[in-house]
């Protein structure tokens, strides 16, 4: 018994790292710095438990039903990576345009904790293919129970953005602000370039399958 216990929280170490770096919060936190700078701590407490809520619900639905929805219509991980992409990259010219940014601004603030932070920011492509991938080795107990660890860590490193806006200042978080913007578009480019590079690849392995036989 003692065996099990410990291989199954040896398993969840193992799981969690990747999902770790996949997520990658301390990438995000600029952006997200970004997102809240001018916001109360009202707004900023919604938008954060919104990205969470969103980044749980996606990340376990997907666990449950994605593979099976994507096949079911037609949908592969690249098409969701070039999508992000798109979506991440008219955000972030939009950030880099304005000279007081509003994203959305007919919705309501807390609206920005589902897209783009809870997705695609925190929950993107390459953490829904590294659930897909590290639930074939470790199982989906292993996995979940590893995924809801990096969420945790992902609300204490939003939760004290204020502690970070308060070193960086006024002047500070902008500038902040217009590099994050930058960051977040050279990202989109690079997910919507490996979901072409990818989709591309596998029409070609297609095509030399098909005339090998």
């Amino acid at each position: 018994m003692a065996n099990v216990i410990i291989i199954f929280f040896k398993d969840i170490f193992l799981a969690l790292i990747p999902l770790f770096v996949a997520i990658d919060i301390f990438g995000v936190l600029p952006i997200y710095l970004d997102f809240v700078k001018d916001t109360n701590l009202k707004d900023e407490k919604q938008i954060r438990k919104n990205s969470l809520i969103t980044a749980f619900s996606v990340g376990v639905g997907f666990l449950l039903l994605g593979k099976s929805l994507f096949d079911v219509m037609g949908i592969s991980i690249y098409d969701f990576e070039m999508a992000g992409g798109i979506l991440l990259l008219i955000i972030s010219i939009n950030n880099l345009l304005s000279e007081k940014p509003k994203l959305y601004a007919s919705a309501d603030k807390a609206d920005l904790g589902v897209v783009p932070i809870g997705v695609p920011l925190i929950v993107g492509p390459g953490v829904l293919t590294t659930l897909l991938i590290i639930t074939g080795i470790y199982g989906y107990l292993v996995v979940t129970v590893a995924f809801i660890i990096n969420l945790l860590i992902v609300y204490i490193v939003l939760k004290n953005t204020r502690l970070i806006l308060k070193y960086l200042g006024k002047t500070g978080s902008n500038a902040a602000g217009k590099l994050a913007a930058l960051l977040l578009a050279a990202y989109a480019v690079m997910m919507m370039r490996v979901g072409i590079i990818n989709t591309a690849s596998v029409y070609i392995k297609s095509i030399i399958a098909h005339t090998a036989h």
